[in-house]
């Protein structure tokens, strides 16, 4: 009898620690089951576009309203990271739809500036005024905030690289979203103006990371191995970048240049044809100046214009290059004349987006 209970507490207490199991195992499965996976995420999107995207100030406190934290733009970028490509699209979604302008506030700013038509021009002027702040978008103010934290310019140039490769791939076809690349776009243009540039030669002096990153970004004439991007950079050879203060070490846009002594009647005796590495560069047999390659390294910066600017900026160095080069050798050689550097712009494959 005492056998018979001990085997039937064991066979209960069995079965009783089965069925917990089984219900941990069930709790388990449902809390990663796909639906209810996908509704915590979305939940998820909810909250933090609620904290991170505040709501545009009144147009009287519009210059008055503090700043919002540090750390929600820190957040929204943490947390958009973190993101599967598909939910980065429903959530760029829910912040174009749910988070851009107020139709209805700027419909009736529309409607109160025609009323004032006739009025003086003052008036006029100060609707205008409302009507222009009305048709910003909430996730612009995030946008500019992100814009300030370590790592936030890098982050938003990505993320506008993902809005593109949702569009190019039909992927949406929101106007909020192409409203939100639009507003990205005219920030990022601001943000990237020549004026805010900085042109870097680069040489084999250079930091291992940018020249890494040189070769990985050359679109045009793939770089073979390291022998081949210390000749791109080596005597009669000029690569130089647009570099920007809140990307540092990230090259922009890069041109590769060749210094020949006459315009070379193929692009393969551009590329292919290198002097020996420890040369001296013989300023007698510089004649041209071949513009042979010219890369963007940011899809996210597509539309901005930095490629032409890059090349007249180049331009301009070449000749202070030279022409001081010149004067010295005038001035020993008076007697002879020497014929100028011919910048000219040979060949370019581009692979700069416009």
């Amino acid at each position: 009898f005492i056998l018979v209970r001990i085997l039937s507490g064991s066979y209960r207490h069995r079965a009783v620690l089965k069925t917990v199991q089984g219900l941990r195992v069930w709790e388990f499965r449902n809390m990663y089951h796909p639906c209810t996976s996908i509704i915590a995420v979305h939940n998820s999107m909810d909250e933090i576009l609620r904290k991170t995207v505040a709501p545009l100030p009144s147009y009287e406190m519009r210059d008055k309203s503090p700043p919002p934290p540090e750390s929600n733009s820190l957040e929204f970028m943490h947390f958009y990271k973190s993101l599967e490509k598909e939910q980065k699209l429903d959530f760029l979604e829910k912040l174009s739809h749910d988070f851009g302008v107020d139709h209805r506030w700027a419909s009736d700013l529309a409607a109160k500036l025609l009323d004032t038509q006739g009025r003086d021009v003052a008036t006029i002027l100060q609707v205008e005024d409302r009507l222009r702040y009305s048709l910003t978008p909430r996730y612009r103010q995030l946008l500019t905030h992100i814009s300030k934290v370590q790592g936030g310019v890098k982050f938003l140039v990505d993320l506008r690289a993902d809005l593109i490769e949702f569009a190019s791939s039909k992927m949406s076809d929101s106007p909020h979203m192409r409203d939100l690349n639009s507003t990205l776009k005219s920030l990022l243009s601001e943000w990237f103006s020549v004026g805010l540039l900085r042109l870097e030669r680069i040489t084999w002096q250079s930091t291992c990371e940018i020249l890494q990153k040189i070769s990985q970004y050359e679109a045009v004439h793939p770089v073979r191995n390291w022998t081949d991007i210390k000749r791109r950079v080596g005597p009669y050879r000029r690569c130089y970048a647009f570099t920007h203060a809140s990307m540092p070490g990230e090259p922009l846009v890069v041109l590769h240049v060749a210094l020949t002594e006459d315009i070379a009647n193929n692009i393969q005796g551009i590329v292919r044809e290198f002097s020996t590495l420890d040369a001296d560069e013989d300023v007698n047999k510089i004649n041209a100046a071949i513009f042979y390659s010219i890369s963007s390294t940011q899809a996210g910066l597509q539309g901005v214009e930095l490629g032409n600017y890059l090349i007249k900026r180049v331009v301009r160095e070449l000749q202070v290059e030279h022409n001081k080069i010149f004067k010295s050798i005038q001035q020993l050689k008076s007697c002879v004349l020497y014929k100028c550097v011919c910048v000219c712009i040979f060949y370019i494959k581009m692979n700069y987006f416009c």
